[in-house]
């Protein structure tokens, strides 16, 4: 039978690392919520698989590979078994080599990886015996939106915030399904691992919190007092909170982004008590299958000429001496260019694949497109399937090959080719073909 543990330890960076986002250097001036690390054990009899989330933007790649190993080496789980994800939210730290934004305190960064250890091991010795299900439902009234827009001229705009253009359509549709897996457990709470897909960037600021992610897991457990709950995030590289077709004081329902993230948490928790008042779909097929791939993809260095003049305007950016406001696609392009300074030729597409049965847990190490959701699940109808973000490695948009071909913010400043989607599916088929 399959067993199941829990544990979950505050992480709370201090005040005045670095966040994460916006293209500008902010600082932790306070805490509006904690900063948690939670974690999922499973052990099938034969085969343990670790699942944390880290209440964190992202992990880039050396990063999640020197947790894995150290991970690996304190419980004696393989390193494809450990699968590290990030919330994404935009109020908090990133884990990162790169030039622009580090987490630099080295005290802080060797308490968190002792910790990610500690979540393990107590996950591990948590284990009971668990019966799996699970259930899904769409929210009450949508909360996420594809933040994607094509204008009257045809040019594709991301969050369009401005009267001088004119929408007509949206790029695609969101998902505004609230996912599960309940892990029920007789001697201890009850695990649900809740999943739902749009950009956690509500709060904004310089305090640190989970966001709406936060706000779901509390109010799940506030509802459920038997049930302990860890958040992924779903496929949410091309969507947000705000609908752009309503009149801008009708886009959100608060102004307050606190309180509107308390209300997404709120949605999407309402709609686990939907899922909860209904029988749950029981899966009796609990065999454990986990694999970690990190495929290529040709490093697009169109522009790298131009790095000279983009360092300098970007500097400037971040100083504050533009002299005019620009335009996130300007911002956007003048970063990618930087970053290619130190690229590689071709760049890691890491992607995750845990199955219970005929479950399947799928990790992108980017920021995946809604699209992949779907185009996936058409593939596999057959099993039930869960998609997470930023997992396993923070590579940067994973977008479609359509939303190359269309252009916008996330196609123009994403470092990968067109070929990227065909490459994933690839990937991702050839690993859920194994179980």
């Amino acid at each position: 039978m399959l067993k199941a543990g829990f544990s979950r330890i505050d992480v709370t960076p201090p005040l005045g690392a670095e966040l994460s986002g916006y293209f500008q250097i902010r600082y932790a001036k306070g805490v509006l919520d904690p900063i948690y690390l939670n974690t999922l054990a499973l052990n099938d009899g034969k085969n343990t698989v670790i699942l944390m989330a880290l209440d964190f933007i992202g992990i880039r790649l050396p990063f999640i590979q020197k947790l894995k190993k150290r991970i690996s080496e304190r419980t004696s789980v393989p390193e494809d078994n450990v699968i590290i994800g990030a919330l994404h939210q935009h109020t908090s730290c990133r884990l990162d080599s790169a030039q622009f934004t580090d987490l630099t305190d080295e005290n802080y960064k060797d308490v968190l990886f002792r910790k990610m250890e500690d979540s393990a091991v107590m996950a591990i010795e948590d284990m009971s015996d668990a019966k799996v299900f699970t259930g899904e439902k769409e929210t009450a009234e949508p909360i996420a939106f594809v933040r994607r827009y094509f204008s009257d001229q045809g040019e594709v705009l991301t969050n369009p915030r401005t009267s001088m253009y004119k929408i007509v359509k949206r790029c695609s549709e969101a998902d505004n399904t609230v996912r599960l897996i309940r892990f029920a457990r007789e001697d201890k709470n009850d695990i649900v691992l809740l999943n739902f897909s749009t950009h956690p960037d509500v709060i904004g600021g310089e305090k640190l919190s989970a966001d709406w992610p936060g706000f779901a897991r509390r109010f799940v457990e506030e509802d459920f007092d038997d049930v302990s709950c860890i958040f992924f995030t779903g496929l949410q590289g091309d969507s947000n909170h705000i609908d752009f077709f309503k009149p801008s004081n009708e886009r959100i329902k608060f102004n307050d982004g606190y309180k509107h993230s308390e209300y997404m948490g709120r949605t999407v928790a309402n709609a686990v008590k939907a899922i909860f008042a209904e029988p749950l779909k029981e899966h009796t097929g609990t065999d454990l299958f986990s694999q970690w791939e990190i495929n290529y993809n040709l490093t697009n260095t169109e522009g790298i000429e131009k790095y000279d003049e983009c360092k300098e305007w970007y500097e400037k950016y971040q100083t504050k001496t533009l002299g005019y406001t620009p335009k996130m696609g300007e911002i956007s392009y003048a970063y990618r260019i930087i970053e290619l300074r130190t690229a590689p030729v071709q760049l890691p597409v890491p992607l995750s694949v845990v199955g219970i049965g005929d479950i399947a847990f799928v990790g992108f190490g980017g920021e995946a497109f809604t699209d992949y959701g779907r185009n996936i699940r058409k593939l596999f109808p057959d099993k039930y399937l869960i998609f997470s973000v930023c997992t396993n490695g923070y590579e940067g948009y994973f977008p479609t090959e359509e939303a190359f071909k269309q252009g916008g913010y996330e196609a123009n400043s994403s470092l990968y080719t067109p070929t990227l989607e065909k490459e994933i599916l690839s990937s991702a088929k050839r690993m859920l073909d194994q179980f």
